[in-house]
């Protein structure tokens, strides 16, 4: 029960004791929070500057759902402001490893500068990929031909048996 302001001459500010009850305990959880009062007292006790608040009518009812702005003390404001700063460079920190670690794995893999690394210019490197270009053409040549002569044998085997009979 509230002493000072009277629950009674709370009354005919709000609904019902039901909604002075809420309102009171929401303002007081604000204030808990870090918002500012809206005028300054000595009274120590959330609960009771609410109820003050009330009553010289900074904090009204209204009917619904609404979004209330409350001030909110300057020290919780800057805690906060911090806090998300932390957690920006936290982030921008973990997103230049990770592309510190993937350049840092682009650099062990073989790149353009493989030939020059073990002293081979690139015409070197061309010229070499030719002649293994072309020798892999040549072995495939070689296969399909011997493939053709496999093929060959028997019909002059059958050919040869015909001409003995």
């Amino acid at each position: 029960m509230l002493i000072q302001p009277s629950t009674e001459s709370l009354l005919p500010l709000v609904e019902n004791r039901y909604v002075l009850a809420m309102l009171a305990a929401r303002r007081a959880r604000q204030l808990t929070s870090g918002a500012c009062p809206t005028f300054e007292t000595e009274t120590p006790n959330p609960v009771t500057l609410a109820s003050e608040e009330i009553g010289e009518g900074s904090v009204v009812y209204r009917y619904g759902k609404w979004d209330a702005v409350i001030p909110e003390h300057p020290l919780i404001i800057a805690a906060r402001e911090a806090a998300l700063r932390e957690a920006r460079a936290k982030e921008e920190e973990e997103r230049l490893e990770e592309q510190s670690r993937i350049m840092r794995q682009v650099d062990r893999m073989p790149g353009e500068d493989v030939f020059e690394q073990v002293g081979i210019s690139a015409e070197d490197a061309s010229r070499i990929a030719e002649q293994l270009i072309s020798h892999v053409a040549l072995l495939e040549e070689e296969e399909r031909l011997a493939e053709e002569d496999s093929q060959e044998e028997p019909a002059e085997a059958v050919e040869a048996t015909e001409a003995g009979d």
